[in-house]
């Protein structure tokens, strides 16, 4: 008799504790999928709205930049795909369907991130005030014929220490420092150092004649209004020079995707990372963020054909990684100024 009564009490504590857990149970069971887009988050909710429609997986996107504590992060640059991997940030995930689609210049060698977009970082310029194949490369814009003429981002700024970092891979580290100089004496005595949007709008108004800016953020500006809000088309006013065509190719980065350490929703996460480089994954985020497909049979959207085509560099981006201080070096050097901004 004893043992049947503490058996029934035993079971009733069971039943007890299944009844308090269960509901955390599938409430856990229930939370979304996170995701994190820095441009804004209405602009990826199409594509993880076909990717739920597909799949049946709900994805909360939180609006957030490189703070790595989403299941899916999404990273802007090389540079900040580093560093996250340096603090162990991502779940390894290297997959060999993953790196059929991915070359592996724009992929992590040890399999930490993927490069899921490309970013094109080309130069713009005023058709009013430069011709049509006027500028041809990067070093076009050491000619001191463009003095006062160019809108400068802060050499603080991640896509510009990429640049400068390849720059050095290519040409040397002498070669990165006189282009550096020239371009910033190029910029005038007391630059106006503005984010790639303002630099835009600076070259479509005629203040300045040239920038170098990350295309896509002419389509954000497009798909937001600003146009009519300002009174410019912008297609109207600026021009896209796709730079070293008869040598190394257009500088690109990534947008990098990767899967946060320790995330205990990996395989659901890993179904969105897949959507993300699947062929409808890439043409959406080309449609809907304006960056290019890291996938060589996915056409970029009409948009991003509108710029123009362009052949790009092939340069393993993991080859950066040790040329950073040197480019950081190079742009204190030359007064490229406003650090830290």
């Amino acid at each position: 008799m004893k043992s049947t009564g503490l058996f029934r009490v035993c079971a009733s504590a069971v039943l007890l504790l299944m009844f308090v857990t269960l509901p955390a149970v599938a409430a856990q069971k229930s939370a979304p999928l996170t995701v994190n887009w820095y441009h804004g988050a209405a602009f990826l909710r199409p594509v993880i709205d076909a990717f739920t429609a597909q799949s049946g997986i709900e994805v909360s996107v939180i609006d957030a930049y490189d703070t790595f504590d989403t299941d899916v992060i999404l990273v802007s640059d090389y540079k900040s795909l580093t560093e996250a991997k340096k603090l162990n940030h991502f779940e390894p995930i290297r997959s060999p369907d993953l790196d059929a689609v991915v070359p592996a210049r724009w992929r992590d060698r040890d399999g930490c991130w993927y490069g899921v977009m490309l970013r094109a970082r080309a130069v713009i310029y005023n058709k009013a005030q430069v011709k049509p194949g006027e500028i041809k490369s990067y070093r076009d814009l050491a000619d001191p014929k463009w003095r006062g003429k160019i809108a400068l981002r802060s050499a603080s700024n991640v896509y510009n220490r990429s640049l400068l970092a390849s720059m050095i891979v290519h040409d040397g580290q002498a070669a990165a420092l006189e282009w550096a100089r020239a371009v910033r004496t190029n910029a005038g005595d007391h630059p106006e150092y503005s984010g790639d949007t303002d630099n835009i709008w600076r070259v479509a108004k005629g203040e300045a004649a040239l920038s170098f800016v990350n295309t896509y953020y002419i389509g954000y500006q497009m798909a937001k209004g600003v146009e009519r809000e300002r009174g410019i088309k912008l297609a109207d006013t600026l021009g896209v020079a796709w730079l070293d065509q008869d040598g190394a190719g257009q500088h690109v980065n990534v947008t990098g995707v990767g899967i946060k350490a320790g995330t205990p929703r990996k395989e659901q996460a890993m179904s969105l990372v897949r959507f993300l480089l699947s062929k409808q994954g890439q043409a959406l985020l080309s449609q809907h963020v304006f960056k290019y497909p890291v996938r060589a049979d996915v056409e970029p959207s009409p948009l991003l054909k509108s710029f123009g085509d362009f052949r790009r560099d092939e340069l393993n981006l993991n080859d950066l990684e040790l040329h950073y201080d040197q480019a950081d070096g190079i742009f204190r050097a030359v007064g490229w100024g406003a650090w830290g901004t």
